[in-house]
């Protein structure tokens, strides 16, 4: 009996060891790809938040899906943004002044620069394409 009891005490602290070890490097993973998507720092070119000077712009080329004057975005179907390692995709974006937006219309070719801050991406120029 008592060496029952031994092997399942053995068991059971090599089972909490493994279990802590695992569990440190899944932490380990999760802070070197930045925590999560919350902020979206394991996406290749997406900041932790906070801008400096050494800030990247994006450059981008892209359609205008849909124009939220009351949110303050623009959403864009744009090709691959290489500053950020981006593929072409379709998302909306903030813009730096709303009045960007009064400009704009859903069809419309753009041509943009954008910044990581720490709302997300946002449209420093946007003009369109002729």
């Amino acid at each position: 009996m008592k060496t029952l009891k031994n092997r399942l005490r053995t068991m059971a602290g090599a089972t909490m060891l493994l279990t802590g070890m695992l569990l440190a490097s899944t932490i380990a993973m999760a802070d070197d790809m930045g925590g999560g998507m919350g902020n979206m720092n394991g996406m290749s070119g997406m900041s932790s938040g906070t801008e400096s000077a050494a800030t990247s712009v994006g450059h981008g080329k892209g359609v205008v899906k849909a124009v939220d004057q009351k949110a303050g975005t623009v959403t864009i179907a744009h090709g691959p943004i290489k500053a950020f390692g981006w593929k072409g995709m379709t998302m909306a974006f903030s813009v730096k002044h709303r009045s960007y937006l009064s400009s704009l219309k859903k069809g419309e070719h753009v041509r943009f620069d954008v910044i990581q801050d720490s709302q997300g991406p946002v449209i420093t120029k946007i003009e369109e394409v002729q």
